[in-house]
This record gives C-alpha cells, structure tokens and sequence, in this order.
C-alpha cells in the first residue's frame, strides 16, 4: 500500500486543475496552528450529504458526510465517524468566514480563508475611486502604520491586526491616499467592520 507522500503526489497530479485551495486557521484553546486544504470543486451543495476528496497538508482523505439538520453534520473518514456541530460566526460581505466548530468534546474557532479573494481583492471597481478597507476576521487593532492623509503606495502596510494570536499586516492593494482611519489602536474589530478608506 502507497504511503501518505505518495497518496498526496498522486492526489496532486489527478487533481491539479482543479482544486481549491484553503487557508484554515485553528485555535483549539489550547493554541492556534495554520493549515493548508485542497479539496476537488464541490458541485452539489444543495445535496444533503456526499463525499469529497481533500488534502491537508500533506495527508490526502475522502470524506463521506451527511448533514442531520442545520449546523449538524455526521463525517466518516477512513472508517471513523465523526458527529459534528458547525456556528457560523461571521458578518454578511466580509470577505473570511469564521466557525465555532465541536466534534465531541472538542471545540474550536475556525478561520477559512480564500487566497483567490485576496488576489482578486483590487478588482477593476478598487483602481478607481474610493476604497474601504475591511477586517478579514475579529481581532485586536495591534498597530497603525499610516496617518490620515497619508499617501500610500501599493502593497504597503496599513496596519497590524492580531487574530486568534495571530498578528497580520494588512497591505494596501494599490496606491492612494488615506481618507480616513476608523480605528485605533487596542480597539476590538469583528469580521466586515471598516478600518481603513483610501481613495
């Protein structure tokens, strides 16, 4: 029987154009851990129960899972069953999504992000005008590294959040110029809440 490396090379190649990849960060209480998830393109969501295949990190898997009743899923993989409650915990246009998360006894914060929206982040709409800077997650205001009517230029800092323990600069997706700074620093944000306007 092939290894775990050689499962998740063969998973590489059938499924390189494919997939779609993930950023999770996990805090479980008793310290955060980043992760990275590839999973093939889900085309049924409408279905209440299917079986993907994914890799984390290196380890690739199926998983079979069938959703009980809202936020309530059972997942099976590699013959163990799981019974899984989901709480989404995020505001409606932010752009990551966060889960308070229980399998059992076990609970955790999880924070998805989509490295594709942050590349599309500037889009054509962003390069003209002005432009709101959003919190991609809650966390604590650590640093401000622009003053109001600061020019900036593109992928310059803006200011350092802490999520999760975590401390991430936000950059600025293009050159402008500070409009206005809605926060400061020590302030608690949640996830979709207004940082920064550049214009």
């Amino acid at each position: 029987m092939a290894g775990p490396a050689a499962r998740a090379l063969a998973w590489e190649d059938a499924h390189a154009t494919e997939r779609m990849k993930f950023e999770l960060l996990l805090n479980s209480g008793r310290g955060d851990s980043t992760h990275h998830l590839e999973v093939e393109p889900l085309t049924e969501l409408s279905l209440p129960q299917g079986r993907v295949k994914f890799l984390l990190g290196d380890q690739a898997g199926e998983a079979d899972w069938a959703e009980l009743e809202r936020g309530k899923y059972s997942i099976l993989i590699d013959g163990r069953a799981y019974l899984v409650r989901v709480l989404a915990n995020r505001l409606e246009g932010s752009k990551a999504q966060a889960y308070n998360v229980s399998a059992g006894a076990n609970k955790f914060l999880v924070a998805i992000r989509d490295p594709r929206r942050r590349r599309t982040s500037g889009s054509q709409a962003d390069k003209h005008g002005p432009r709101e800077i959003l919190a991609p997650m809650p966390g604590k205001i650590v640093r401000l590294l622009i003053s109001e009517n600061q020019e900036v230029r593109q992928n310059q800092g803006l200011l350092v959040i802490e999520a999760m323990k975590m401390q991430n600069e936000l950059k600025a997706s293009r050159s402008g110029r500070v409009e206005e700074i809605y926060v400061a620093e020590g302030q608690g944000v949640e996830t979709g809440a207004k940082l920064i306007r550049l214009s």
